[in-house]
């Protein structure tokens, strides 16, 4: 590993988070960072495997989890998975190293990444179309947005308006918990009136066939372990690949650290579909929107106030953009299909080419 010698004393950190704020905040000349190639194969390799077994281990020990406790799957997906440990980790590091560019273009890049790849994908690799959570589920993260809206709207969110966000989140939590209707509007009837297959069902199971709640826990905190770990060495190997350009502080957290630690939620996305439990994949995605909207970019502003730049401002137009065109969809049709997925990853992909411009 070689970086070069006019990096700030006293600022070089030993994760990957710490290397990509050296990239995109160093006001000198461009940095090439280089690592043997072998080994930052290997560490994503070793990364996306792990990343898969628990994804899968996470997917089917929240879907028994919900069931025992006789919560809906939408608000487990959205309180367990929508809450990125990964991402949100490396937006209050960033914060409290003082690269706040960096943490407002991870937190809002999260966001951008999850509804474009991570969605883009689920619509195109899911077996049938994804069913619309209830009404008020879709419309509830728009709260989350428009106070993000309103604390960015001159570029920079203070400790108070931190605090506020923080509040704003906890009050979508206390939503989530209370809301135990049956809540989503389920998938139209099989025609002559047959009932759903027990796998689109959104009804939790009777009382006397729910598994235990820890023997169902167990895989679920097992899998979020090994989604976490897995994630972190997919982070580090992308970071000893990357190599700096002339890129904002806020693209670089948009673009590179928000995709990097979204991968996990591209298997959150789109196993869930893939087996059959559609509620926990549209609870992660309209979870993790409010959740880094409000919560995380809260707290980071609680760590250090924060500043927005030209890549972060456009990534929370981007998100806020998908968000209406993503719940304006299931509001009207009910279900997403491939469409809609063949549109949000043309969308990033104009993103990305539009903001590494600006």
């Amino acid at each position: 590993m070689v970086i070069s010698d006019h990096l700030p004393a006293g600022r070089m950190g030993d994760g990957p988070l710490d290397r990509f704020a050296q990239l995109a905040a160093d006001p000198g000349p461009r940095i090439l960072y280089r690592a043997p190639m072998g080994l930052a194969l290997v560490l994503i390799v070793s990364g996306a495997l792990i990343l898969y077994g628990g994804a899968e281990l996470a997917v089917r020990g929240a879907s028994r989890l919900a069931s025992s406790l006789g919560v809906r799957a939408f608000a487990l997906g959205a309180l367990l998975f929508g809450v990125d440990v990964e991402g949100m980790g490396a937006t209050l590091t960033a914060a409290g190293r003082g690269d706040t560019e960096i943490a407002t273009g991870g937190a809002f890049g999260t966001v951008l990444f999850l509804f474009t790849v991570a969605l883009g994908l689920a619509l195109l690799l899911g077996r049938r179309p994804i069913p619309a959570p209830s009404t008020m589920m879709l419309l509830a993260p728009g709260g989350g947005v428009i106070l993000a809206a309103l604390a960015i709207s001159d570029r920079y969110v203070d400790r108070l308006e931190g605090l506020l966000l923080v509040v704003g989140y906890a009050g979508y939590v206390f939503f989530l918990l209370r809301d135990r209707r049956v809540g989503s509007e389920e998938p139209a009837p099989q025609p002559g009136g047959a009932p759903l297959p027990p796998e689109l069902s959104t009804v939790p199971e009777p009382a006397a066939e729910r598994p235990g709640a820890l023997r169902a826990a167990a895989p679920t905190v097992v899998g979020l372990g090994l989604l976490y770990a897995g994630a972190w060495l997919i982070v580090e190997g992308g970071a000893r690949l990357t190599l700096s350009a002339g890129l904002t502080a806020g693209f670089v957290g948009a673009a590179v650290i928000g995709a990097l630690t979204s991968l996990d939620e591209v298997l959150l996305e789109v196993l869930p579909v893939r087996r059959g439990v559609p509620e926990l994949a549209t609870g992660n995605l309209f979870g993790t929107l409010t959740a880094f909207t409000t919560g995380v970019l809260g707290l980071a502003a609680l760590v250090r106030p924060l500043t927005l730049d030209t890549g972060a401002n456009l990534a929370f137009l981007g998100a806020a953009f998908l968000y209406a065109v993503v719940a304006v969809t299931f509001l009207l049709r009910r279900r997403a299909g491939w469409v809609l997925g063949v549109f949000l990853l043309a969308f990033y992909a104009a993103w990305l080419v539009y903001a590494a411009g600006a």
